[in-house]
C-alpha cells in the first residue's frame, strides 16, 4: 500500500468538492476484478481484485476514520450504519470474512489495529496508521456528513475478468488509471502472482514475495528498494544490468515460462538472495560488529554497483564454501579498489561491468587470491591502482 498523504489530500478535496459544488458526481477510475467461484465460505464470495487496491485501500481507511470520529462523539446511529454499512459483513459467522476488505500482507494488520483503536500499539511504520491519522485531523462536526455525501458521489468503471478466458496481466499493465505510477516490484509481483489461484496466491505472498518485501526495505528511511533488489539479482543471474525502467520486462522475459517447478524453485532462491540484500542495505542489524563495520563502511563508499557480486558471496559464506575471515578480506579488497580508483580518479562508470562478471573469475579453491588476481590484472579504465599510482 503505497498512497501518501498527499494522495489522500486530493481525495479529501475532490470528496468535499463534488459535494459543496453540487456537481453530481466524480470519477474516480476503474476498479478490475476476476469474477469467478472463489469462497473462503459458503456466506461470502471473494472478488479477487487486479487493479484500484490502492483507491479501495485509501477509500475503507477514510471510512474507518469516519466511524471512529462518530463512536467517540456519540453520534451511534452514523457509527453503526459506517461500520456495518461499509467496513464488515455485518451477519457472517466467519472471523476471516468479517472484513470487507481482505488484504494479504502486512497492511492487514495495520487495518486491523485503526478498526480496533490499538493504532498507538503498532510500532511498525504504516502508510495504512499514517493516512487514518490524516483522515482523523480532517473530519471535523462541520464536515462530517459532507465527506459521507461526497463518498456516496464517488463512481467508477466496474470491469469484471474471467479467469482462463480474460488475460488478466496483460490489461493490468495497460490500465492508465489515477493513482500512483506502478514502480518495477508492483509490476513482477502481479506477474507471479496474477494468473494463481487465491490459495496459492496467498501461499506465495505470504511464504515467498511477503519475505522479500521486508528484506529489501531501508529501515533507516522504510523506503522498499525491491526494484533495486530484483534488478541487481538480474545482473547476477544474466550477467547483464537491466535499465532500471526495465527491469520487470526483463524479469519476464526470463520467466516466460513460470508454471513449472523451476520457476518456484527460483523464487525461493531470491528469497535467501534477499537475506543478504537485507544486511548490505541495514548493516545495523548485523550482530557480528567486525562484519557489520565492513559493510557500513562499503555502504559509505555508495558502491552499490557492487552488490550483485556480494550478493553471491555472502551465499558462499552461507553455504560455508568461505569463512568468516576470508568474507572480512573479501569486504575489505573491495573496499581498497574503490578508495584506490577514487583517489586517481579512475571513472566510476567502469565498475558497472567489473562487478557484474567479477564472481566467474573466482577459483573456489584459492577464493581470495584469485580474486586479488583477477582485479590485479584489470587494465586500463578497470585497473588496480598499485600503490607507485597512489604516491604520483
Amino acid at each position: 500500500y503505497d498512497w501518501t498523504t498527499d494522495e489522500c489530500n486530493q481525495l479529501v478535496n475532490d470528496i468535499l468538492s463534488v459535494e459543496k459544488d453540487d456537481r453530481g458526481t466524480h470519477f474516480i477510475g476503474s476498479i478490475v476484478f476476476i469474477h469467478e467461484g472463489t469462497y473462503s465460505t459458503s456466506e461470502v464470495k471473494e472478488l479477487v481484485i487486479i487493479d484500484g487496491q490502492q483507491r479501495l485501500t485509501t477509500i475503507n481507511i477514510f471510512y474507518v476514520a469516519l466511524y471512529r470520529f462518530a463512536k467517540d462523539n456519540g453520534l451511534l446511529k452514523d457509527s453503526e450504519m459506517l461500520y456495518n454499512m461499509f467496513l464488515v459483513n455485518q451477519y457472517v459467522q466467519n472471523e476471516s470474512s468479517k472484513l470487507k476488505l481482505k488484504q494479504t500482507d502486512s497492511n492487514s494488520m495495520a487495518f486491523k489495529a485503526i478498526m480496533n483503536s490499538t493504532e498507538n500499539q503498532f510500532h511498525s511504520y504504516s502508510n495504512v496508521i499514517e493516512n487514518y491519522n490524516f483522515f482523523r485531523d480532517v473530519i471535523s462536526e462541520d464536515n462530517f456528513q459532507t465527506i459521507i455525501n461526497g463518498l456516496k458521489r464517488l463512481i467508477f468503471v466496474e470491469i469484471s475478468l474471467e479467469r482462463g478466458k480474460d488475460d488478466p496481466q496483460r490489461i493490468f499493465e495497460s490500465l492508465n488509471s489515477t493513482g500512483l505510477e506502478l514502480s518495477q516490484s508492483d509490476l513482477i509481483r502481479n506477474f507471479i502472482l496474477m494468473d494463481l489461484e487465491p490459495k496459492d496466491q496467498n501461499r506465495i505472498f505470504e511464504n515467498v514475495w511477503n519475505p522479500i518485501e521486508e528484506n529489501a526495505r531501508d529501515l533507516s528511511k522504510q523506503k522498499s528498494l525491491v526494484s533495486d533488489f530484483i534488478r541487481d539479482y538480474l545482473t547476477l543471474k544474466t550477467k547483464k544490468i537491466p535499465n532500471k525502467n526495465k527491469v520487470y520486462v526483463e524479469f519476464k522475459k526470463l520467466y516466460a515460462q513460470k508454471s513449472d517447478d523451476d520457476f518456484n524453485q527460483e523464487l525461493e532462491n531470491i528469497k535467501l538472495l534477499s537475506l543478504h540484500y537485507k544486511k548490505l542495505i541495514n548493516p545495523n542489524i548485523i550482530s557480528d560488529p567486525n562484519l557489520r563495520r565492513e559493510i557500513e563502511y562499503i555502504s559509505r563508499l555508495e558502491i552499490n554497483v557492487a552488490y550483485p557480486f556480494l550478493l553471491q558471496v555472502f551465499e558462499d559464506a552461507e553455504n560455508g564454501v568461505i569463512d568468516s575471515e576470508t568474507l572480512l578480506k573479501v569486504l575489505k579488497l573491495i573496499q581498497s579498489y574503490a578508495w584506490r580508483r577514487f583517489i586517481v580518479g579512475l571513472p566510476t562508470s567502469a565498475l558497472n561491468k567489473i562487478f557484474m562478471t567479477l564472481y566467474s573469475e573466482i577459483d573456489h579453491e584459492e577464493y581470495y587470491d584469485s580474486l586479488e588476481l583477477a582485479l590485479i590484472r584489470k587494465k586500463h579504465s578497470s585497473k588496480f591502482p598499485t600503490n607507485e599510482d597512489l604516491r604520483i
